[in-house]
């Protein structure tokens, strides 16, 4: 379950407003003489999501869409015969269940890794609220078109591998860019989620990805620390994405 909460807690590192998809719609807008700020009128909420915790279901009407502020989330689908797969990640700063908008059912489940955090806006009244505000319905397309902008470069990091070397490669790359502003670095990134869930992502047998972690290591493009990763050689490790 969710459990709604007022104000940041001091040991969670959240995302900045200022990098937080969903800025475009949590900015002041104009009313007449009269500035309103939706966000903190009523649609927002921030909610904390324990451990493993669905913060939705596949198949669930969609009543909200999500930003993520702390944490990460992994969104699976579930096959026929009840084998997870993991499709894609979410981290601070980014949306889950935008794409519910149009279906208005979730399409996959998202689940926390670790406690999260997420603000959350109700898609009615967001939808009341841009019939009495334009300016509104324009920001959502913004953050609309910001969102498919990052799921087309995360698609494109991974499609078309021939290898496993280049595959995880290119995830690792677009991990980076994804989490650069959230962790302050251009050259290293915190992974909260497990090596499991990574080999699930990409297809590879756990005992396969740990081959490649090492070999990269062994080459000097990248030093392992637990769930830490620090780039040594970002250009050696873009050759083997991309050529």
């Amino acid at each position: 379950m969710t459990t709604c909460i007022k104000f940041k807690q001091d040991n969670i590192k959240y995302v900045d407003c200022n990098n937080c998809s969903m800025q475009p719609i949590c900015l002041p807008l104009k009313a007449g003489k009269t500035e309103v700020s939706i966000m903190d009128s009523y649609l927002s909420k921030r909610n904390i999501v324990n451990i493993s915790t669905p913060l939705f279901q596949a198949g669930e009407a969609a009543d909200a869409m999500y930003a993520v502020c702390s944490g990460s989330f992994k969104l699976t689908e579930t096959s026929p015969n009840n084998q997870e797969k993991v499709i894609g990640f979410r981290f601070p700063g980014e949306l889950i269940g935008e794409d519910a908008i149009h279906t208005q059912n979730y399409n996959y489940n998202a689940i926390a890794v670790g406690t999260t955090s997420v603000c959350k806006v109700d898609l009615t009244e967001l939808n009341e609220c841009g019939k009495l505000m334009p300016e509104l319905q324009l920001s959502l397309i913004s953050l609309l078109s910001k969102q498919n902008s990052m799921l087309r470069e995360e698609f494109s990091s991974v499609v078309a591998k021939h290898t496993a070397d280049s595959l995880l490669a290119a995830f690792i790359l677009n991990m980076l860019k994804r989490n650069a502003l959230y962790q302050e670095s251009d050259t290293k990134l915190h992974l909260p989620i497990g090596r499991d869930v990574i080999a699930n992502h990409l297809g590879f047998r756990r005992e396969t990805l740990s081959r490649i972690f090492s070999k990269f290591q062994n080459k000097g493009l990248l030093s392992i620390h637990a769930k830490d990763i620090e780039l040594l050689d970002l250009e050696g490790l873009k050759n083997i994405a991309y050529n």
